[in-house]
């Protein structure tokens, strides 16, 4: 099942180019940054996925009944480590799965604008977006929990926000008469993720 998040800001978001800082095969990911409000609703759906997962994995390993329960998101604090009020939810996609006959297939996160077109256009950390992902469940013997992974499929930009180094060297002009910028211009882009569930 797709889950989509409600509304929230990107944070260090990967998503045009794998990562490739912490893994050589390169992995497509985000962090995204709701108020602890606004996130009930999705921790309560990670919260059915993870138990859903942990009774099926009971019927095939009674043992997984005794583990704990990994968090399922971040609670974001600030330089003296109070709670801000915004919960973390990271995301991660591996930019090369492989199949079962050993062979690998190239994954990408489909990206969309706010009118559901797809886009090439770069996602920029403290854009507004949505993320659709698929919630897989695992059980890890090695730290007895249970959790899901939330691998990304495809992203809505509902806002862009400007790049800090634009942002940095605008400040630097004053503002003339003459020519005025569009906004950000889409780029069609060929995408199978069906964009209905926006």
């Amino acid at each position: 099942m797709t889950i989509v998040t409600p509304k929230g800001t990107a944070v260090w978001p990967k998503l045009n180019t794998p990562d490739t800082k912490f893994n050589a095969d390169g992995e497509y990911t985000v962090k995204l940054k709701m108020s602890v409000e606004e996130s009930q609703p999705l921790i309560k759906q990670l919260e059915e996925q993870r138990d859903f997962y942990k009774s099926q994995a009971v019927k095939k390993d009674p043992k997984v009944k005794q583990y704990g329960e990994a968090p399922l998101y971040e609670e974001e604090t600030d330089d003296q480590g109070d709670l801000t009020g915004f919960n973390i939810f990271k995301f991660k996609q591996k930019a090369n799965i492989t199949l079962r006959d050993g062979s690998t297939r190239p994954m990408t996160v489909a990206l969309f604008d706010s009118n559901k077109t797809p886009t090439h256009q770069e996602v920029t950390g403290g854009s507004t977006i949505k993320v659709a992902f698929k919630a897989i469940g695992y059980a890890m013997p090695s730290t007895r929990m249970v959790g899901v992974s939330l691998r990304p499929s495809a992203v809505q930009i509902i806002e862009l926000a400007a790049s800090a180094s634009a942002s940095e060297a605008v400040d630097l002009f004053e503002k003339e008469d003459g020519f005025v910028a569009d906004s950000f211009e889409n780029v069609e882009k060929e995408a199978a993720f069906d964009d209905s569930d926006f």
